[in-house]
């Protein structure tokens, strides 16, 4: 674990991006007190884009200690909390009202993934969202090449990191506690290529 740290430390350190404006369509589900945690937050541009919207109960939330470091300095109003998601989620019961992963919930196998979206139904408060996006089985240009290993279907381990792709199929056993208000698969263009996505928004 302390080599993912370091190898996403100097991915934070020198990656910079914008945010996309994809939580646009959803933000008339909240309320300006709610309580938001942006999990794998890396630098936290929704937690940004939402604090600049009036949302001032966000947490940001990462295990790269690095790139909360970053976070602190580029923005002292983000509050952020240093934590593994797929050890647990250090929120109490029905506390949440929203949580928002962006592209941070496919570095897992299936039985991790399963275990955090049980932890997410978890903290969420009832009618509790969320709204998140994932790494599709359709995203030729990011799936890893031949020389990475396939640890298990769609789960592949490249030599750095772990990435899973998700297929449809696989929605029905992590939605299977909540309602699904939207589930789509896309094209985004956030990086040199395009990359296909899902994006979800469900409800507990």
């Amino acid at each position: 674990m302390d080599e993912l740290d370091k190898y996403w430390d100097k991915i934070h350190l020198k990656y910079n991006s914008i945010y996309d404006e994809w939580l646009n369509r959803y933000v008339h589900f909240f309320k300006k007190e709610d309580s938001i945690i942006e999990l794998g937050c890396g630098r936290a541009y929704c937690s940004n884009y939402l604090l600049n919207n009036g949302f001032t109960n966000i947490i940001a939330c990462d295990f790269s200690e690095e790139v909360l470091k970053i976070v602190n300095t580029e923005n002292p109003n983000i509050k952020t909390k240093l934590f593994d998601m797929s050890i647990e989620l250090p929120f109490q019961d029905s506390s949440i009202n929203v949580i928002i992963a962006d592209l941070s919930l496919h570095y897992f196998n299936s039985s991790t993934t399963k275990y955090i979206f049980d932890e997410i139904y978890r903290v969420l408060k009832v009618n509790g969202y969320l709204i998140a996006r994932v790494n599709s089985a359709n995203d030729k240009f990011y799936i890893p090449n031949n020389n990475a290993q396939e640890i298990e279907k769609n789960f592949f381990y490249d030599g750095n990191i772990y990435k899973k792709f998700f297929e449809k199929e696989d929605f029905k056993t992590l939605f299977k506690n909540f309602e699904v208000y939207n589930l789509e698969e896309k094209y985004i263009d956030r990086y040199e290529k395009p990359k296909i996505i899902w994006e979800f928004c469900i409800k507990k």
